[in-house]
């Protein structure tokens, strides 16, 4: 009866529960027979559903449930899936070394990180993946098949894959500490430096300035422009991608939001100084460009300090807070939505880019190749043209 107790708590609690501005509920409060209710539901599910369920499990289910019902980004974690979290957050995670793509409703490789156990063991890009240890993906939450990848250091995991027009596959992969890198650069078209960000990490602002001042070293002379490729990037940690705004920015609002929960009732304006003397700067964003990429697009679309190229993007314009729960576990709950400096509203809307390009198919983003892909060659025309003048 341990759990039935937790259950008749959680429901006081929420009959309690004060608003963020510490104000009594004013809509619909529970009541003394909704908390009957709940407790009532859960004791007939415990002891007359077909099969036996641990009270834990339906504990669980019941939290869960209440959280999918408000939108698909606030999800309650474990204590050890709340670990990950802020492994990923800092910028390194155990796991395999693979990016993954989800097209309807299967998992694919879509890039393997050089040199990680998944390169050392054979997983290609492009392989569909269809069981991990023993389980199918198919009938399976993608999100279970896509946390089994992770676990212990030095654990192993068996998965099975296809190539494309091939047999599948069993391959043995052993897990291992990543440093996940999220900026990768390179030099186009003699002196322009082309940056694609992944997603952001509490770091990625660092990896970005620091490749600013390399590409710069090595070419000997300030650069002739500067890309960011966005496309498929999922955003992560917005303080970064504000950063990075105000690198490339003297003054003016970044990012505002609109919230009940005073942590995430912001307002930020850049400061003086930019980190590329008003370079050129172009944006490539694909439908999907999403979260904290939009905040930093849409933030230096409003200041016309960058052109952005390419379809219009997915439209995540809300803000999860990760919070700490007291048994190590985790909730990330949305508190907040996001503005661009002139009010644009991003959720369900999207930011809308300078020039429509349509995300060619099959683009590998995370290895690009060695000739100017479309997007890029239509970055490069852009920044010739804001150079000469045009």
């Amino acid at each position: 009866m341990k759990t039935m107790h937790k259950i008749l708590l959680l429901t006081l609690a929420l009959l309690a529960l004060p608003n963020a501005q510490g104000q009594a509920a004013e809509t619909d409060p529970l009541t003394l027979d909704d908390m009957r209710t709940l407790a009532d539901v859960f004791n007939q599910v415990r002891k007359h559903y077909v099969d036996e369920v641990a009270e834990q499990a339906l504990l669980q289910a019941a939290i869960e449930g209440m959280l999918q019902e408000l939108d698909p980004w606030s999800d309650f974690m474990d204590a050890e899936q709340f670990r990950q979290f802020r492994d990923s957050s800092e910028g390194r995670y155990v796991g395999i070394g693979v990016r993954t793509d989800v097209r309807k409703q299967r998992i694919f490789i879509e890039s393997v990180t050089p040199e990680s156990p998944a390169e050392e063991s054979g997983v290609q890009p492009g392989d569909l993946l269809l069981a991990v240890d023993g389980q199918a993906v198919r009938g399976r939450r993608l999100d279970d098949s896509l946390n089994a990848l992770l676990g212990e250091p030095g654990s192993t995991v068996l998965l099975r894959l296809q190539s494309p027009g091939q047999q599948a596959r069993e391959v043995k992969v052993k897990r291992d500490f990543l440093a996940v890198s999220s900026v990768f650069r390179k030099l186009v078209d003699g002196d322009i430096g082309a940056f694609l960000i992944s997603h952001f990490t509490r770091h990625t602002h660092e990896e970005l300035r620091d490749g600013l001042a390399a590409l710069q070293a090595s070419l000997g002379r300030p650069l002739g422009g500067v890309i960011f490729d966005l496309r498929g990037n999922p955003g992560g940690v917005i303080e970064s991608a504000v950063q990075i705004a105000d690198g490339f920015l003297d003054q003016g609002l970044i990012v505002y939001t609109r919230s009940r929960y005073e942590p995430t009732q912001i307002e930020i304006a850049a400061q003086p100084g930019q980190w590329t003397d008003d370079l050129p700067l172009v944006i490539l964003v694909d439908g999907r460009t999403a979260s904290a990429a939009e905040v930093l697009g849409g933030a230096l679309q409003d200041h016309a300090r960058a052109t952005i190229i390419g379809d219009r993007t997915f439209g995540k314009g809300s803000i999860q807070s990760v919070l700490a729960l007291r048994n190590g576990s985790g909730l990330k709950l949305t508190t907040a939505r996001y503005f661009t400096p002139s009010g644009r509203v991003i959720q369900d809307r999207g930011i809308e880019p300078d020039l429509i390009l349509p995300r060619a198919p099959d683009n590998d983003q995370a290895d690009p190749s060695p000739e100017p892909e479309p997007g890029i060659e239509a970055a490069i025309r852009r920044i010739r043209e804001l150079t000469s003048g045009s």
